[in-house]
Order: structure tokens, then C-alpha cells, then sequence
């Protein structure tokens, strides 16, 4: 457990964070309306309105994970709840490097979400040890290594972490950048490894309620929402059409008590528990995607890992940034292929983890045959057998480094595409959705509101991927904290999105029309106006 007076201090600090997630709204007639700012789920219990119960959070923190259970009369630990677990599916426009060309693939992520009040309680350790690991990270002298889940940035995000590696190559001029992944992270995390590092973060032995909380994140329970849909034939879409209001799945489940409706979810076999060792090396090792806890988590893992690189990018001469599991190094291209052989060496002997060859990245920077810094796909020309090239192929081994959301060609700087082509459908589908409501039978009248478009996919929003891509676009800009920051300056960002409102308004007048000539011809055929 913490000191009173850190638990005091902690607490005051994440509780005003977490309060800003709820707003409490006035009509015009004086009614209150609850809004939840977080994105919302449904899971096995309520919405937890924080301001008002924020005290019973507070309690258990306070007393170590326990509480007082009034019919057994006694403090007991908190018990977590199984995690919901989903698919998260995202379409991304891809470079497919055996086939030699860009295709839209599919990401499946597994996602793990907490219950609403676990949520909270791993709110709080998240931002308590992320203070902890921030001090331990600043006191070793590795503080600018990791970048991601950080809460000391002085308000950088992406866009400073991108510049500073873009200006780096510019600097050198010609160089190498070696990009790995790591495969499958969250899942392969070595739970002794985790342990060890974590104590290293508060400097001694974990305390009853920090182990609790370790098991619950190690050896942690999940329900696959699918399964549970599965099992009990239940088809949302229906209900949703029956105006049922859903408030918990366990409304999904058979029982009439809570205890029994998690029992009924035991004797069917819905409930996993990650706690089975490995048959061959006997290791027990990963965390659930998702928690407010696992992102912290991921960065303690390789606090040796970062220190040791950040030694030896002293040493040697090279430049090292981790952002989660993407690793990045810019170095002498002729030091490169050794020093990727180590890395790739020292987090599997060391670490259990795995960094596939597919997702192993070797950008050489190098003059062109007109002598411009231009990016090469130096993994290609190696795995063809050219040890150089010339004006007549040099284009075909060209390939931009690609980092946190951008792209680095050795001369301009541009959004990622499949970024930009991922807004571009998010876009598409928003208008299509919005159209077909405006048509349908149940539509409240004979317009399309445009203000929801335009406020998340136009420059007329204020935090939108739009905007975002602006501020990168300029030489400095004003972030959310009202803070100057510098952006790339980059005329060739400016380029990729000078069309966007006009393709919007495109969009949107086409499938007005495409919905005015279908339900003309059903015989229903009402106009709508765009406004």
C-alpha cells in the first residue's frame, strides 16, 4: 500500500482527471441529464457515475483492495470481475511485402474491457505507478527513450515523437532506420519478468494490494462477449428494434441472482482464466489488452531493455525510441544489419518475446542518381541479391519510413496513407449511415444534419483526425493545453488534404441523390435538404 500521504496525493490527482469524464447537462426546462464523456460499454455491471459515488471508490483504495462485506461481517479482498473480451477488427490499406504492393488487409485485435468499477481501481494504480516509473525512468537516465503512455511529455504527442526522428535523419543525411514490431506484445508478456521489473519500479517487494493486483492482471478471468450471444441465442439487433434497454449483460444470462448467473457462466464453460503454464518452457505470460493498467505494464516490462539501448546508443553512435511495441533505431548504415541481429537476439534470449522477419523494416537513406536523400526499401534489395542501384530501378526499391502515423521519404514528410485512406471510408460510411436515417421511415423530418460530419471529418471540427493532420502540417500550432508546439512544416501534408471538405460535400450530395432515386422509385420520394 501507498503512505497516506502519497495515497492523498495520488488520489487527489487521478479523481479531479477522472471527474472531467462526466458532465451533468441542464435542458431548457431545467431537467439534469447525465453524460458519460468516456466511450461507453456494456459489461457485467453498471455505469458508475463517479462524481457522486467517487467516495466508495476511495474507500476501497484506501483500505488496500478490501472491503467490508456486511454478511459475512468482515473485510475481504476485492473481487475483479471476469473481463469482457471482443475482436476488434480494423481494415487497414497495407503494404503487402511478399506481393510487392499496397492492399487492404484486416487487423483482428483481441480487446479486454474491465468492469466499470474495476476500471476505476485500475485507473488509479495506472496513474499512481505511472508516477512511480516516471521517477525510476528519470532517475536512471533513460527518460526520453519510451514514448508512449507517458504522462510527463510536457504535452508532445505523435507529431514532436516524428519530427524528432525525421530531423535526426536529416541531420545524418545519409543512414539507416530500423523499424521492428513485436509480435502479439500484451499476450507474451513473461508474468516472473513482469514482476521483477515492477518491484524494481517502487524499489522493494510488491505490497498485499499491488500482488493482488498483479494476479488479477496475470492470472485474470475473461467472457467472450460473442460466446455469451452465442450460447443464450440472444440477437442484439432485435432487441434494439423492441426498444429493450440493455443495462447489463448479465440481463442476457439465466438466474435470478447475480452469483447465480455468474455460476450458470462457470457450469457452461464461458469463464477462461489465463493461469495454465506453457507445456514446453513451463512459463506463465500474458496480460489483458485493454486494461487501464496494461499500457503502464508494457512499458515496466522493458525498463531494463530501454536502459540497456539507451547505454548503448551512447556508446556506439545510434539513435533509440520505443513507442510500446514498435522499436525504432537510426544508425551508420553499416553498422545496421549487426545491430539488428542484436536487438532482435536480446529481446527473444532475454524477454520471451518475438519479432517476426514481416515485421522487420531496413530504410537506407542515401543520395538518389540526382543526389537527393531519398528512402530505400534496403530489405527488398537485399532479398533480390543488389548490392547497389541505378537511375534506370532506382524508383522500384523506393519506400518511405513509416512512423507513428506519418511517412519520411528522405525529403518530404506526408500523413501515412493508410491513415488518410482509413478516414476517407470513415467518412463515407458516417454520410451513408446519416443519409439512409435521414430517408428511412422512422426520420424525424426532411433534412440531413451535416453538423456531426463536419464537426468529426472536416477542418470545422475542433479535435478530429482533420485537425490533427493540420497541426502537423504547420510550422507550430496550439494544442488542446492551449501550449505552442512545433509541427513538421510540411507543404506535402497540406497537398494530401487540401481536397478533403470538397470531397466531403461530393460525397454527400451523391448519396443524397443515390437515396432520392431509390425511394423514388419504392414510390416514397421526398427530397431531403442538406443543412
Amino acid at each position: 500500500m501507498f503512505t497516506d500521504e502519497e495515497f492523498e496525493k495520488y488520489w487527489n490527482g487521478w479523481s479531479e482527471q477522472e471527474e472531467a469524464n462526466y458532465k451533468t447537462i441542464k435542458n431548457k426546462s431545467g431537467k439534469e441529464t447525465k453524460k458519460y464523456l468516456k466511450k461507453g460499454y456494456i459489461h457485467f455491471d453498471n455505469k458508475f457515475w463517479f462524481p457522486e459515488r467517487k467516495d466508495e471508490v476511495k474507500e476501497i483504495l484506501r483500505k488496500g483492495l478490501k472491503q467490508y462485506n456486511k454478511y459475512h461481517k468482515r473485510e475481504e479482498w476485492w473481487a475483479f470481475s471476469p473481463f469482457l473480451k471482443i475482436l476488434l477488427k480494423t481494415p487497414r490499406y497495407k503494404y503487402q511485402q511478399a506481393e510487392g504492393h499496397y492492399d487492404l488487409e484486416t487487423k483482428i485485435r483481441p480487446i479486454c474491457f474491465a468492469s466499470h468499477i474495476d476500471g476505476l481501481i485500475f485507473g488509479f494504480y495506472a496513474y499512481a505507478l505511472t508516477k512511480k516509473y516516471e521517477e525510476y525512468i528519470d532517475r536512471e537516465g533513460f527518460n526520453d527513450c519510451s514514448l508512449a503512455y507517458r504522462s510527463n511529455l510536457d504535452g508532445k504527442c505523435n507529431i514532436q515523437f516524428s519530427k524528432e526522428v525525421f530531423d535526426e535523419i536529416k541531420h545524418r543525411g545519409s543512414c539507416s532506420a530500423i523499424a521492428l514490431d513485436i509480435k502479439g506484445y500484451f499476450d507474451h508478456i513473461d508474468h516472473e519478468i513482469l514482476k521483477d521489473k515492477w518491484m524494481k519500479i517502487i524499489g522493494g517487494k510488491l505490497p498485499p494490494d499491488q500482488f493482488k493486483l498483479y494476479k488479477a492482471l496475470t492470472e485474470y478471468s475473461y467472457v467472450s462477449k460473442n460466446s455469451i450471444l452465442k450460447k443464450y441465442n440472444v440477437d442484439l439487433n432485435r432487441l434494439k428494434k423492441e426498444n429493450h434497454q440493455l443495462n447489463t449483460l448479465l440481463e442476457l444470462i439465466p438466474g435470478n441472482k447475480n452469483y447465480e448467473k455468474f455460476q450458470k457462466l462457470r457450469e457452461d464453460r464461458l469463464i477462461v482464466t489465463n493461469d495454465k503454464p506453457d507445456k514446453t518452457t513451463k512459463r506463465k505470460f500474458g496480460i489483458p489488452q485493454g486494461s487501464g493498467m496494461s499500457a503502464l505494464l508494457s512499458n515496466i516490462y522493458l525498463i531494463d531493455f530501454d536502459k540497456d539501448l539507451n547505454e548503448k546508443a551512447a556508446q556506439e553512435g545510434f539513435f533509440y525510441r520505443r513507442y510500446c511495441d514498435d522499436i525504432l533505431i537510426v544508425c551508420d548504415s553499416g553498422k545496421a544489419a549487426s545491430l539488428q541481429k542484436e536487438i532482435i537476439k536480446k529481446i527473444d534470449e532475454e524477454y520471451h518475446l518475438e519479432i517476426q522477419d514481416k515485421k522487420v523494416e531496413l530504410t537506407e537513406f542515401r543520395p538518389n542518381s540526382k543526389g537527393q536523400i531519398r528512402a530505400f526499401n534496403k530489405k527488398k534489395q537485399i532479398k533480390i541479391g543488389l548490392n547497389s542501384t541505378n537511375s534506370s530501378n532506382e524508383k522500384l526499391f523506393y519506400k518511405s519510413l513509416q512512423y507513428l502515423g506519418f511517412e519520411y521519404n528522405g525529403q518530404n514528410i506526408y500523413i501515412r496513407s493508410s491513415s488518410l485512406s482509413r478516414y476517407f471510408r470513415k467518412m463515407a460510411g458516417r454520410i451513408i449511415k446519416t443519409v439512409v436515417m435521414a430517408y428511412s421511415d422512422n426520420g424525424k423530418d426532411n433534412k440531413i444534419w451535416k453538423r456531426q460530419i463536419f464537426e468529426r471529418y472536416s477542418h470545422l471540427g475542433q479535435r478530429n483526425f482533420l485537425t490533427y493532420a493540420q497541426n502537423a502540417s504547420k510550422e507550430f500550432y496550439k494544442n488542446s493545453q492551449n501550449q505552442e508546439k512545433p509541427g513538421m512544416n510540411s507543404e506535402s501534408i497540406r497537398r494530401q488534404l487540401s481536397r478533403h471538405f470538397t470531397v466531403l460535400e461530393q460525397n454527400l450530395s451523391s448519396k443524397n441523390n443515390q437515396r432520392f432515386e431509390y425511394k423514388a422509385y419504392k414510390g416514397k420520394a421526398t427530397i431531403r435538404k442538406t443543412v
